[in-house]
């Protein structure tokens, strides 16, 4: 892990954080800005309207008002960046060092100064750090994000990340060994496959049955249990969540028994649409009690319940 972050500074893609106190309350201030914009869907501006936007948001857009720490604080574990193009500081990144846990280079804190939007810099940014690290012997890279912030999961579906689970938030994925997936959504279909050697192979396609989905595998699907597991794995929560961000049922018409066998063999925080679902209402349940603005599409059959309803 020292090794990608160190390349990555060479490269210029990313500047280590000073520790000048102004320097990591400028960083600070970009951190409450994501969050703003994440729990409230309000743009404001760190580099213009630091003081401004602590007096405003600080207490608002953190859970129970707790102050953001020190960007260095917890440097055991993630390392902060400037996140650089051509020189220029457009935005912020920290870095995971290997000190809990998976082998996988973990992205937190991205993000990109509203100047600086437009321009690729985020997707430019993971795609870097993603080559690198497979580079240098790591399977890849993920990045965790809430489900409420829909701009951001948007985002990562379009770069054609995986989802890996929903333990707590949404954890968007590249591998190695997983081929971008294709994912298209009409008004009342969608489909979704993989692109092996330029050419697209059909593997699930959905349906809006009312408030239920249909979902039907194709062939080809059963085959990569065996022959790729982690597509088998990975592509029916990773086409469940999109289907999600665009309205789509998730709850299927009664399945076969083997299916539900199948499930809960499945690892407990990924994979079946009705997982997601249930992930959902609880996500915007706690969101909600905390008063942040929650505007993720309503999914036909989710109840919404209370946070202290659910059981």
């Amino acid at each position: 892990m020292s090794a990608i972050h160190a390349v990555l500074v060479a490269e210029g893609a990313i500047e280590p954080l000073a520790m000048d106190d102004a320097e990591a309350r400028l960083w600070t201030d970009c951190e409450l800005a994501s969050l703003v914009e994440g729990r409230f869907s309000e743009r404001v501006d760190p580099a213009a309207r630091g003081a401004e936007l602590r007096a405003t948001w600080e207490v608002r857009a953190t859970r129970d008002g707790v102050q953001l720490g020190a960007p260095h604080a917890g440097a055991r574990y993630v390392v902060p960046y400037w996140l650089t193009q051509e020189g220029c500081r457009v935005g912020t990144i920290a870095l995971s060092t290997g000190a809990l846990g998976g082998a996988q280079l973990e992205v937190s804190s991205l993000y990109v100064l509203p100047a600086h939007r437009g321009r690729g810099v985020a997707g430019a940014a993971l795609r870097r750090a993603d080559g690198v690290a497979r580079a240098h012997g790591a399977p890849g890279l993920r990045v965790l994000t809430p489900w409420t912030w829909q701009r951001a999961v948007r985002f990562y579906l379009g770069l054609r990340m995986w989802v890996a689970g929903w333990a707590h938030a949404l954890e968007f994925t590249w591998r190695r060994g997983l081929p971008a997936h294709d994912i298209e959504i009409g008004d009342s279909e969608a489909t979704f496959g993989v692109v092996v050697d330029g050419r697209k192979e059909h593997l699930i396609r959905a349906s809006r049955d009312g408030d239920r989905l249909g979902w039907v595998e194709s062939p080809r699907m059963e085959a990569y249990r065996g022959e790729r597991p982690d597509v088998a794995r990975l592509g029916p929560g990773t086409f469940a969540v999109a289907l999600a961000a665009r309205g789509f049922p998730l709850l299927r018409a009664p399945i076969r028994s083997e299916d539900r066998r199948r499930a809960r063999r499945g690892a407990p925080c990924a994979g079946e649409p009705e997982g997601l679902a249930r992930a959902i209402e609880l996500f915007e349940a706690v969101d909600n009690s905390f008063g942040f603005d929650v505007r993720a599409p309503r999914i036909p059959g989710v109840l919404y319940r209370a946070y202290d309803d659910i059981d």
